[in-house]
């Protein structure tokens, strides 16, 4: 039968079987291979930055990751460098953490991409001198003290690589290139199986 010569009702069963879930279906291997060409991407831009880490650097580039999403609610996947420490009941769920040479986990990764700020460790909390103390000690306002740590040791920053934020592009496009065909013939596939084609 020809296109043209389709009745309403066919067009309709023809619909109905392209809700989704059969499409998904045939798209769940190219996905997950776009997700690792997608990872492989972050992890190219990660290695040009000039971030260096010390301990074990096996578990460095595996910090990035992807997660393809449930086909029953969305169709894709993310990639990211979320860290998520061990349960300590089971010792098990750890992503994302860089074991440094003292031993300790930490989410080296996640801090590289979004920067930290400044912090002293040690010293003394003193209320700070300021006009909203003032204010409070005169009974003008309410709220919570502010406070300021004098002296202790300076532990420094680190400064946003912002490595995944700048694959994001390169990602985009390497995944549309890759995902549009896989579309095309999914769409093919569900016609086919319906005796469209």
């Amino acid at each position: 039968m020809k296109p043209k010569e389709y009745t309403g009702s066919e067009w309709q069963y023809l619909l109905k079987q392209m809700d989704g879930k059969e499409i998904k279906k045939s798209l769940r291997s190219a996905i997950r291979a776009e997700a690792k060409k997608a990872q492989k991407i972050a992890q190219d831009r990660l290695a040009a930055t000039d971030l260096h880490v010390q301990g074990n650097t096996a578990d460095w580039k595996k910090g990035i990751r992807t997660y393809i999403y449930n086909p029953n609610r969305a169709t894709g996947f993310m990639v990211t460098v979320k860290a998520r420490a061990a349960s300590r009941k089971t010792g098990k769920g750890e992503k994302s953490m860089h074991q440094n040479r003292k031993g300790f986990k930490k989410p080296v990764l996640m801090w590289a991409e979004e920067g930290t700020i400044a912090r002293k460790r040690g010293g003394k909390r003193v209320k700070a001198d300021n006009a909203h103390n003032t204010a409070k000690a005169q009974g003008r306002i309410g709220g919570a003290w502010q406070y300021i740590r004098k002296g202790g040791i300076k532990t420094g920053r680190m400064k946003p690589y912002r490595f995944l934020e700048r694959a994001t592009p390169e990602m985009f496009q390497a995944v549309e290139a890759g995902l549009t065909p896989e579309v095309g013939r999914a769409v093919e596939n569900v016609a086919r199986k319906c005796g469209f084609i």
